[in-house]
């Protein structure tokens, strides 16, 4: 081992000192910031990482979700370095592109026809975009607190609290950006996660003026709930019945079954988007759906399409020769493997729990977790949502277990990837144990 964290000797310190001077916050990306400095990663094979200190970590975040077989994968690494020796990027298309595609709408019985983009963001503002064309309506309604990208109308009450979050049945459209247009409020209408009754009557109010709703079906800045089937149920009627959209973000929960989570719960959305682990590891972003919602992508007779959608490195042969690797090493047994992974971490924490009579709980499902320190009922975000106290206790076990070789985000949230062995899996819940004595004594 190097310099522990936090240490302001350590090499990822002069690093985030250097970082600042050229880059606002010292990296471009908020998600990665830990106080008082980031982590700089040197390399990571399989399921551990190791910084630029020589400091190794069990990593329990694999990069916000996209890293699913495991770092520096072996089958992903042999495509790619295949393709990079036949160039990386052109002004023409490759086979890879359709080759992506035609998995992917096999997998989702949902999709039809696919677009590529570069990102998960990109591929939401892409459907809202569709949306709005395919309807002729300006205004979306998403789910409070769940994130769907940096984009202004995705963003909308994603970091709202109890002194601006409005009343539970009707919350208030709350900007996330400082900046954002006055008229966030008239073309984003938020209801509450699992809150059914409430998401009829907010879609039959906006009525003829609604274009779509975005949902993600275990939204990680939510909680990761427990899907209620009357509340999806209701989102795919209700729309139905006013003639607008269901966008389904499978950003992250595709990684939970070879069809998605629609798959699990047997909802048909109209469009999906999707990032994240179908690049392989690299940059990508996709938007699927029924091949009449998604024709608004397309130039007929040469003429614009309704919605022209280009990106230099969209569709680019490297991430979509990943992204081909990748989903063929994703069969049915790798799945079964990650939900057990994730099964015996789940249960392993509410057993540490239980041991030490902590009021904690931890939710989700397949490889997906995240860890509580309360034991509210959750429900949506407001049930999940952390006060001042808990927020310090989070940050506090982060640390502790940064000490005992575990990356964990700073809001509990945990993602384990297909090369995490039972050893790992024991490594985790020991430094988990010792943690949470140091944490909540």
């Amino acid at each position: 081992m190097g310099n522990g964290y936090p240490a302001s000797t350590s090499r990822s310190a002069e690093l985030h000192r250097r970082g600042l001077a050229v880059i606002p916050d010292g990296v471009s990306r908020s998600t990665v910031i830990i106080r008082p400095h980031p982590i700089y990663v040197d390399n990571a094979k399989g399921a551990w990482i190791t910084d630029v200190d020589g400091n190794r970590y069990l990593d329990c975040n694999n990069n916000f979700t996209s890293i699913i077989l495991g770092h520096a994968d072996p089958v992903i690494e042999a495509a790619v370095r295949k393709q990079l020796g036949r160039g990386t990027a052109f002004s023409m298309a490759t086979e890879a592109e359709i080759e992506l595609a035609e998995i992917l709408c096999s997998r989702i019985s949902s999709c039809e026809q696919m677009r590529f983009c570069n990102s998960g963001t990109e591929g939401v503002m892409g459907a809202i975009k569709a949306a709005r064309a395919f309807t002729g309506r300006p205004t979306i309604i998403k789910v409070e607190g769940s994130y769907h990208g940096t984009y202004d109308h995705a963003e909308a009450s994603l970091g709202s609290d109890p002194s601006n979050w409005g009343l539970a049945d009707a919350p208030s459209t709350v900007p996330y950006a400082q900046g954002a247009p006055d008229s966030l409020a008239d073309e984003v209408v938020v209801v509450q996660f699992n809150d059914a009754h409430g998401a009829v009557e907010t879609i039959r109010r906006v009525g003829t003026r609604l274009a779509a709703v975005l949902c993600d079906l275990m939204p990680s800045r939510v909680g990761m709930p427990v899907l209620d089937p009357t509340f999806s149920e209701a989102l795919r009627t209700t729309t139905r019945e006013v003639g607008a959209l269901l966008i389904l973000d499978e950003v992250i929960s595709f990684r939970l079954a070879h069809g998605g989570a629609q798959a699990i719960h047997g909802i048909d959305p109209d469009l999906t988007v999707l990032a994240k682990i179908i690049g392989g590891g690299f940059p990508v972003g996709a938007i699927g759906g029924r091949s009449d919602v998604m024709e608004v992508f397309a130039a007929v007779d040469g003429d614009r399409a309704a919605v022209p959608s280009g990106g230099t490195y969209t569709a680019n042969p490297v991430t979509m020769t990943a992204g081909v690797a990748c989903m063929r090493e994703l069969t049915g047994p790798n799945f079964d493997r990650l939900d057990d992974i994730g099964n015996q971490i789940r249960q392993g924490l509410e057993g540490l729990f239980e041991e030490r009579a902590i009021e904690w709980q931890v939710t989700g499902a397949g490889s997906l977790f995240r860890i509580h320190p309360h034991q509210r009922r959750i429900c949506s975000y407001r049930d999940a949502h952390l006060n001042s106290d808990e927020t310090t206790v989070m940050t506090s076990l982060q640390h502790r277990l940064l000490e005992r070789e575990v990356y964990l985000s700073g809001y509990g949230m945990g993602c384990v990837n297909l090369a995490t062995s039972d050893a790992d899996i024991h490594h985790f819940l020991g430094a988990a144990s010792e943690a949470l004595r140091l944490v909540v004594p």
